[in-house]
């Protein structure tokens, strides 16, 4: 049971700490998609440590927990030996259900967040045939008669980007096409999909900070990935001025405008924009993902490590 609690705190621990690591990364000079990838791949690992956790209060003799033990010379041996199996099996049942509990959450938070964005986009194409002119395109382009410069795109079938012209009254059209590069990359990404994810996340796990804080950074990360799309065909000066000038409210909820969220980060990131070479970002990506899925189990581990050694007679050692 000793190595399953340890996943379990592992689990917690990542959860609890990883949010205020994963906050700097996004102010840093990593891309946003790898600090994305270090949001998610961190969640799931939090989830599968603790389903690890749970699983081996199931499994005989814990799996590898008496090899552990015995590479620490058999220092656990008097706290393990004459165990009660039944308080094993009453953990990992009241575990398991617990996780189970949450799966469930998860789904059903999935579900709201899905069936709020059809709603959306059902609501605003209704509203938006009657009072917008209609651009022909691979996305369809609506435009509403508004001095307020605005911009946003809704997903769903058909996705759809929506402006006003007050954005080719305030902007240049340099810095028009960039605004509609930026709402295109977020269709393209599936960067609605991505925010519905950690709003489903953080409905279904409230407690954890990790998915807590995912909402938010997601995005401010999916903007920053916007902006970096934008930012490689018209340059990062025109993404800049482009923001300063925009509208920061108007847009319906379960959309993504391009000023909507934390604009100020996102200038900081666009004044130190440079191109990088695919390789290296795939392999940031893979790197990343690796550490961010690995790190509640290392965690989990460093735990046990370190109780056994704190626990040890330091001569035994």
């Amino acid at each position: 049971m000793i190595l399953a609690l340890a996943l379990l705190a592992g689990a917690v621990l990542a959860g609890v700490v990883a949010p205020r690591f994963l906050h700097r990364l996004t102010t840093s000079r990593i891309p946003p998609a790898i600090v994305m990838t270090c949001w998610f791949l961190t969640s799931v690992g939090v989830l599968l440590t603790a389903f690890g956790g749970v699983a081996l209060l199931f499994v005989p003799g814990h799996g590898p927990t008496q090899w552990l033990l015995d590479r620490f010379h058999g220092c656990w041996s008097a706290l393990t030996h004459g165990g009660v199996p039944q308080l094993d099996d009453l953990f990992g049942t009241l575990g398991l259900m617990t996780l189970l509990t949450l799966v469930v959450r998860l789904g059903i938070g999935a579900i709201q967040c899905r069936s709020n964005a059809m709603s959306v986009h059902k609501r605003q194409l209704d509203l938006l045939r009657l009072a917008a002119r209609r651009e022909p395109g691979p996305v369809p382009l609506l435009w509403l008669d508004h001095d307020k410069p605005l911009a946003y795109s809704v997903a769903g079938r058909p996705p759809f980007v929506v402006v006003t012209t007050g954005l080719s009254k305030c902007l240049s059209p340099i810095e028009v096409d960039a605004v509609l590069a930026h709402e295109h990359a977020h269709l393209r990404g599936r960067h609605h999909v991505l925010t519905g994810l950690a709003e489903a996340a953080a409905w279904a796990f409230p407690f954890l900070p990790l998915m807590r804080q995912a909402p938010a950074a997601i995005r401010v990360l999916v903007e920053m990935a916007a902006d970096s799309v934008a930012s490689a065909q018209y340059g990062s000066h025109v993404v800049r001025s482009a923001l300063l000038r925009m509208g920061t409210d108007g847009s319906p909820r379960g959309a993504l405008a391009i000023a909507d969220d934390d604009v100020e980060p996102r200038l900081h990131q666009l004044e130190r924009v440079t191109r990088r070479r695919s390789v290296l970002r795939v392999s940031g990506l893979l790197a990343t993902g690796v550490v961010a899925a690995a790190m509640p189990a290392v965690l989990g581990f460093g735990l046990l490590a370190a109780t056994t050694l704190v626990s040890c007679p330091l001569l035994d050692l």
